[in-house]
């Protein structure tokens, strides 16, 4: 049954909203951040002619975004602690939505580069503060399935950039037009945010007012958060699933050009199938097989999705290992392995909000996603890219060395990063239960 809320201190006249409602358009939302996220990858080749960029400068634009959104991610959950988390998500989509649109106008490099900054800052916000308001809209037994339908805006979200982005170029003769349109069902979207009643921390997990009172600085503190034991394994598992994930994400469509002498079409479409496709299998299925684990115990859901990182490690690397005449092999066994890593994601944020008091999830959720993206976001495609290289370099014959160096490097790194999450989740499950008494007895501490 769908509950209302409403905002402390001003009950009486404010509308309803439902949990069901706001899920949907924080979904929205998530499609909007991923589908902004997307454009410049899929229009890359006018914008590098346009600047007169070469693939140094094409790092540095790819490396400042997912650096600043890492790094503002944490103050901005911890920010989300403090005020109304409706206000963080509202004004963070306008942000990022303005500079979207700012992209699309200015008319220098680094005028570009900035507009990409500014998104970034924008969408640090998002996820932090998103996490903590669906922890208070539905009880630990029904988040995974929440969250997965909440995650399902990144392969929607990135899907969509591919398939319209460069048809709006096309039809306005300018690459600049699908920044400038993304923007505007961004505004509408941050307007409809900013109208949702705040609900109350830690209702769904029956807090009692300490959960509600406004946070001291010590006690939302960094120290405060690292107290919890099961955080050491989700920063560990997160990482390590980022860096796959991001790994998978970039240098997929160079695999299949490379080594398996795929069109630019074709490479883009078999791709979508092992990222998109899979991606939306996983979570729909993961979300409803986590939450049926968590009904037994906390720590049921962790060791679900321990188990799915356990099994993306062998079908990765099968998938990665298959020879040229074997593409059968790495479309079936790398969307398998892919489609067990993202049942993961559907996992991370409500393990996190079973073991973190209300008052301090934006923060912890800002910490688990500024530590992903840094070591798994930007340290991942830096670390397969610079193996890569490596490795072609010291090939025996220059024929195909690129192709074999980058085809080595991600049959390495992939499945072992996997190995790191599964370990992380592993670790989490030892701990879970314990945290998350604790949390509760410490919520509803008079």
């Amino acid at each position: 049954m769908a509950r209302s809320f409403t905002r402390p201190g001003n009950r009486s006249c404010a509308p309803r909203s439902s949990p069901g409602y706001v899920l949907g358009l924080l979904f929205v939302g998530n499609l909007l951040n991923f589908y902004d996220r997307a454009l410049p990858s899929v229009v890359l080749e006018p914008i590098k002619d346009e600047f007169g960029l070469d693939d140094t400068r094409v790092g540095i634009l790819a490396s400042a975004f997912v650096l600043v959104a890492a790094l503002a991610g944490v103050p901005l959950g911890r920010l989300a602690d403090r005020v109304p988390r409706t206000a963080v998500v509202g004004w963070g989509l306008f942000v990022w939505s303005a500079f979207t649109a700012a992209g699309g106008l200015l008319t220098s490099f680094w005028g570009f580069l900035a507009s990409r900054v500014g998104v970034g800052v924008g969408e640090s916000s998002y996820a932090p503060a998103t996490g903590s308001l669906l922890s208070d809209l539905y009880p630990s037994e029904r988040r995974s399935r929440a969250h997965s339908l909440f995650m399902l805006g990144f392969p929607l979200g990135t899907l969509l950039a591919f398939l319209t982005a460069g048809g709006l170029a096309i039809a306005f003769d300018s690459w600049r037009a699908p920044f400038i349109i993304a923007a505007v069902p961004g505004f509408v979207v941050a307007f409809l945010v900013l109208r949702i009643r705040e609900p109350e921390r830690g209702a769904a997990d029956g807090a009692g007012p300490a959960a509600t009172a406004p946070p001291s600085g010590r006690s939302n503190s960094l120290r405060s958060l690292m107290r919890v034991r099961s955080m050491y394994g989700m920063l560990l598992a997160f990482a390590g699933y980022n860096f796959a994930a991001y790994a998978i994400g970039t240098f997929l469509t160079p695999v299949l050009q490379r080594y398996y002498d795929l069109s630019l079409v074709g490479a883009s479409l078999v791709g979508g199938v092992i990222v998109g496709v899979t991606g939306l299998i996983g979570l729909f299925t993961g979300g409803h097989v986590l939450d049926r684990a968590a009904r037994r115990s906390p720590e049921a859901r962790v060791r679900v999705a321990a188990l799915s990182l356990v099994g993306a490690v062998p079908l990765s690397l099968a998938g990665l290992a298959a020879g040229r005449g074997a593409l059968w092999q790495l479309v079936v066994c790398l969307s398998l392995g892919y489609l067990l890593g993202i049942v993961y994601l559907a996992a991370a944020v409500p393990v996190v909000s079973d073991v973190i008091r209300p008052e301090q999830r934006s923060g912890a959720l800002g910490l688990l996603f500024a530590v992903g993206y840094l070591l798994g976001g930007a340290g991942g495609p830096i670390l397969v890219g610079v193996l890569s290289d490596v490795l072609a370099a010291g090939a025996a014959s220059a024929t195909d060395a690129s192709a074999l160096g980058l085809r080595t490097a991600m049959m390495i790194t992939v499945p072992l990063a996997f190995s790191v999450a599964a370990i992380g989740m592993l670790l989490t499950a030892r701990f879970v239960r314990g945290d998350r008494d604790a949390m509760l007895s410490a919520s509803n501490a008079p």
